[in-house]
């Protein structure tokens, strides 16, 4: 049995879609390290949304429409060059904040096969949020780690 189509899973696949278009924007308009910091994220989010269409699909649950979440996104993006980085990562906590609480929700209430599926979303939730987390704590050596760590498992790990 798997989770019928719910406000919960929308969202997940519109959050997605607006940090993959964020990244997207930070991307092309930073330079130096906060572009290669931004390439990481997207990446992440590529990933993250490619796996949760595929589980979409698999399940045959409609795609919502991702046009407003994209631009949102887009939006947002494009402020990291503009506002100081540590406001641009408070936004990102903020921003992540609502979205792991989905993502948790979703893990604690699917079957058991699709447990690993959700535990790699709050996973990723996880990894952004430590990213922002170390930019904050003046450690951006080590930001990206958790990120890269996901990006570096195959498509079938999910631990």
């Amino acid at each position: 049995m798997y989770l019928k189509l719910s406000k919960d899973l929308i969202v997940t696949l519109q959050s997605e879609a607006y940090g993959e278009a964020s990244f997207r924007s930070a991307y092309y308009v930073s330079t130096g390290v906060k572009k290669r910091k931004a390439k990481a994220l997207w990446q992440l989010e590529i990933q993250t949304k490619s796996r949760v269409l595929d589980y979409f699909e698999y399940n045959q649950l409609p795609i919502p429409d991702l046009k407003m979440a994209a631009i949102k996104g887009s939006f947002l993006g494009l402020i990291f060059p503009i506002f100081p980085w540590r406001l641009v990562m408070k936004i990102i906590l903020k921003e992540t904040e609502m979205f792991l609480d989905v993502f948790q929700r979703l893990e604690a209430q699917a079957p058991k096969q699709d447990k690993p599926f959700f535990k790699y979303l709050v996973d990723h939730e996880i990894a952004i949020r430590r990213f922002a987390e170390l930019e904050l704590e003046n450690s951006p050596e080590q930001a990206l780690q958790a990120v890269t760590c996901l990006l570096s498992h195959d498509e079938g790990d999910s631990e």
